[in-house]
């Protein structure tokens, strides 16, 4: 069937393709390429369908009958409704589009075009006429025609656009002279206002229409695109056009053959570069010299990927082609029908890789929506082949395209060679800027600008960073190896990194002085962890600015810890001398800096440590008051306690503060002993007292634990202390200041003085210490005398004491003469009530009395008598008939004593304070045993 001449092919719509012959039949494929024919001409020899229109949405096939034997035959314009020619009828009526010529003389109709709904119809034939219908067409009905135009060049092609809605509607035309386009919508009247786009045509069939709603137009030289607006971009592709198509994105091409065939012309871009890559599959032809013949060289140019997808030759011409099923179907004139699908995109790639063209595989990839991870591994191999060009620069390129999808690593092993420093360097400056870089990323770019001394690089790479997407440790950690010092405090302060910032000040720039003016802006807590990390090293170079830094920051800790602790934040702003251009933000820092914390740093400067602890004393607790005291945090307290103690070992061991100031209350011209003794009198130093008398006994300083005992009230040490040093002077004071309060010291005294005989005034003061024991009767006779002569180094003689011996003698006898008075007085009572009591037992008693002791009446009976010789009428006793009420009184005295007695001979306690305590124990214990303790004793039968 498709060898018959004269075949006409019209693409198709709704699954169908439309073939017409020379013979005025019309042929109907479907999907399974089952034909169905049918009469579409009239009977006249001659007549035979010229043009096809499929108009999809009104579902009707417009096809223009013409007598091809008669030149005054008027083209016949029919409709034929689709689904009707789908049925198995031959009766199918077509609808005929009634019109006038625009002439008397009779054009033939050269191009036809209708709008989706089938309410325009515009045909356009060679004497330069367009005749513009509309109306209700498909009915036959209504039908207005006007001429829209008279151009003095043949009509080749017509095309309608729309819009979404169907109002606006467009119609482009072309000549074989010039482009036109008509507004030709129901809002415009229909008045057809022409507006030439261009002052050039094209020949018939070489226009379309596409996606966009742009008119292509082929000539020979190019391919150019074309909206209401003007001409757009263009595609050079030289050849003589003869049929334009469009397919998806594809636009195919019939082109007159040469008869020296030669490579497929090239498609190139005017509106962008296009990348000449492809210049080896596509070359541009060598001949401009065509000779035409029945030969048709049919093209698929790929317009996405700006490529010729396929060229070849169709023997007899280009009859038709129909884009139906996914698929082209290209007419021969010789009857071949050829099928052209469209291949899997990985198919293309593969040729594309065989070829080496991987820009263009690129490309494909990207307008095929792949995945950017496959357009990666494109990349990927594209720059592997450039590699093993030895093209590592545009490698390198490529590469940069994998970042994301690719493993760094790969990449970074092959241009580890320090030829290829520089593009490594870029390939991880990308990776940085991509956000993908690790720290080992980092550290090996800034290796590379190291190594290539590379400053302005790196100062780039560091300063012009907007989100720095690196790990910048590393970054300062590698450029203060390579000796980048300014880059590495750039980053080190832009970032705050306080303790980079300082190592590279302090250890590397020895900058002592810029570290501590940083510090000083640095909360409490930065300042207490960083000084123990650089303090010792800023001691040893600037000894005194460090020392003030020091003290300012650890008063304003107290003052934070305090206000922190208490709540009160007016602290904070009031400062103190050492801080006044700090801000107050500062002093809101939660403070961690405390003086203990400090006092290590001075290990290699004590005479700076006795410095700050002077200034901190001296401004913070010299003259501390109470309300202060009852104030100071148990932070602060533990601070101010430290401090006294190590100054006060300063000092011991001799160590002067460099620092004159005269705030402070110690006398810059005391020697450190003499400044040690002043502190520990000092009523406002808090020292540990047995850590300062440890201090003072190893540094053999007498006079600082005499200052201790004193402190501490032990006046028994204190004389010790001078009896072990000899010191008489001392001793002496010492004993008239607390000699009446403290008697025991006498004791001490007597024995030092008769063991040491030599010195001067031992004479006298031994007079005055045996004056004061007989005056207080501290000792008793026999122990003074042992104590002056019970040892063989006693150098006491008797003309010494002879009159201390003398006094006592007369004091004991005089006591022996009055004791004996006393005895004798007892031992008379004693016999006296002895006698009575045995009288009572066993003589009668007569009862003399007359009158009742009571009442003083004569007695009368009843009356009772006592034993008292006391008598009471019964009514003046009343219910007391036991005691006499005379007696009852010293009667009851002596049994609250026996009582007394009683229970006080339980209380051994009570028995041995009093020996403790009593100046003569023998007397104690005598007037114990006169109490007769043992009389209460219970004997328990064991």
């Amino acid at each position: 069937a498709f060898s018959r001449p004269g075949l006409l092919m019209a693409s198709g719509g709704g699954d169908l393709i439309f073939i017409a012959d020379a013979e005025g039949s019309l042929h109907v494929v479907s999907r399974t390429f089952t034909v169905r024919s049918l009469v579409a001409t009239s009977d006249t020899p001659g007549t035979r369908i010229t043009q096809m229109l499929h108009i999809t949405q009104a579902r009707m096939l417009l096809t223009i009958e013409e007598n091809v034997a008669s030149a005054t035959s008027r083209p016949v314009i029919k409709l034929w409704p689709i689904d009707k020619l789908l049925r198995q009828t031959t009766d199918v009526q077509p609808v005929v589009v009634k019109y006038q010529q625009p002439t008397n003389t009779p054009y033939p109709l050269t191009a036809v075009a209708a709008t989706p709904s089938l309410g325009q119809i515009a045909l356009g034939f060679a004497g330069g006429h367009i005749v513009h219908l509309r109306g209700n067409i498909a009915m036959n009905k209504s039908t207005k025609q006007r001429t829209l135009h008279k151009a003095p060049e043949p009509i080749t092609n017509l095309h309608f656009v729309t819009d979404e809605k169907g109002t606006e509607v467009t119609l482009f035309a072309t000549t074989t002279a010039q482009t036109l386009v008509f507004d030709t919508s129901a809002a415009g009247s229909g008045k057809g206002e022409v507006s030439v786009l261009e002052e050039r045509g094209c020949g018939i069939g070489c226009s379309q229409v596409n996606e966009e709603k742009e008119l292509i137009v082929a000539r020979d030289e190019a391919i150019y695109f074309y909206n209401i607006d003007g001409r757009g971009p263009c595609f050079a592709f030289e050849a003589p056009k003869v049929l334009l198509r469009r397919f998806k994105h594809y636009l195919l091409l019939a082109t007159a053959a040469p008869s020296t065939m030669v490579a497929p012309p090239t498609l190139a871009s005017t509106s962008d570069n296009l990348n000449r890559s492809s210049s080896s599959l596509l070359q541009e032809p060598e001949s401009r010299v065509y000779s035409y013949n029945d030969a048709t060289t049919f093209t698929i140019l790929d317009t996405k990927n700006k490529l010729v997808a396929y060229t070849g030759v169709v023997a007899g011409g280009v009859r038709g082609v129909a884009t139906e099923w996914g698929s082209v179907f290209v007419l021969g004139g010789h009857g071949s029908l050829d099928f052209f699908s469209e291949k899997e995109l990985l198919e293309k790639l593969d040729i594309l890789y065989r070829q080496n063209l991987y820009p263009l595989a690129v490309k494909m990839a990207q307008n095929g929506s792949y995945d950017l991870a496959s357009v990666a591994g494109i990349y990927k191999r594209y720059g592997d082949w450039l590699y093993s060009k030895d093209d590592f620069d545009s490698a390198m390129l490529q590469y940069i395209q994998t970042i994301g999808y690719v493993e760094p690593s790969y990449i970074i092993r092959k241009y580890l060679d320090a030829q290829r420093l520089i593009n490594l360097a870029s390939y991880l400056q990308e990776l940085h800027t991509a956000g993908m870089a690790t720290s080992d990323h980092t550290t090996l770019l800034l290796n590379c600008y190291t190594k290539l001394r590379d400053e302005e690089r790196l100062n780039q790479f560091i300063h012009t960073q907007e989100d720095y997407q690196f790990d910048v440790d590393t970054a300062i950690h590698v450029c203060r190896q390579a000796g980048f010092y300014e880059q590495a405090l750039y980053l080190a302060d832009k970032f705050s990194k306080t303790g980079m910032y300082l190592k590279l000040k302090v250890e590397d720039q020895n900058d002592i002085k810029a570290a501590l003016e940083y510090m000083r802006d640095l909360g409490d807590s930065e300042v207490s962890a960083y000084m123990a990390e650089f303090g010792r090293r800023c001691l040893a170079s600037l000894p005194q600015e460090t020392t003030e830094l020091l003290v300012e920051v650890c008063l304003r800790g107290m003052d934070a810890r305090l206000n922190t602790e208490t709540g009160d934040g007016a602290a904070a702003e009031e400062g103190n001398e050492f801080e006044p251009h700090i801000a107050p933000a500062i002093l809101s820092s939660k403070p961690t800096l405390s003086l203990r914390r400090i006092q290590h740093l001075f290990a290699d400067q004590p005479t700076w440590l006795a410095a700050f602890l002077e200034r901190v004393i001296t401004n913070r607790w010299q003259q501390k008051s109470e309300s202060r005291s009852d104030s100071m945090t148990e932070e602060e307290e533990g601070d101010m306690k430290a401090a006294w103690n190590t100054l006060l070992e300063l000092y011991l061991c001799g160590v002067e503060s460099p620092i004159r100031e005269p705030s402070l209350v110690l006398s810059s011209k005391q020697t450190p002993k003499e400044r040690a003794l002043d502190l520990l009198r000092d009523p406002h130093a808090s020292i540990d007292w047995d850590r300062a008398y440890i201090l003072c006994a190893s540094n053999n300083f007498t006079e600082g634990i005499a200052a201790l005992y004193e402190q501490r009230g032990d006046v028994a040490a204190l004389l010790d202390l001078y009896i072990e040093h000899d010191d008489v002077y001392n001793m002496r004071k010492l004993l008239g200041d607390h000699g009446e309060k403290h008697p025991d010291l006498y004791i001490k005294a007597l024995h030092y003085f008769a063991r040491n005989p030599q010195h001067g005034d031992n004479r006298q003061l031994l007079t005055e210490c045996l004056e004061t024991i007989e005056k207080c009767n501290i000792m008793s006779p026999l122990r003074v005398l042992q104590a002056l002569g019970g040892s063989e180094s006693s150098g006491v003689t008797l003309g010494m004491v002879r009159g201390y011996i003398m006094r006592q003698i007369e004091a004991k006898t005089t006591r022996i003469r009055d004791n004996k008075k006393v005895i004798e007085s007892y031992t008379k009572e004693y016999q006296t009530h002895h006698e009575q009591i045995e009288d009572l037992k066993s003589k009668p008693v007569v009862f003399q009395s007359t009158k009742c002791t009571s009442c003083m009446a004569p007695l009368d009976l009843p009356s009772v008598h006592f034993l008292c010789k006391h008598s009471y009428h019964q009514r003046c006793l009343g219910d007391v008939a036991d005691n006499c009420p005379k007696c009852q009184v010293q009667n009851q005295m002596l049994e609250d004593r026996r009582r007394r007695q009683e229970a006080t001979a339980k209380r051994h306690d009570i028995f041995y304070e009093k020996l403790q305590t009593a100046n003569d124990g023998f007397d104690e214990i005598a007037e114990w045993f006169s109490k007769s303790p043992f009389t209460f004793v219970k004997l328990v039968d064991q």
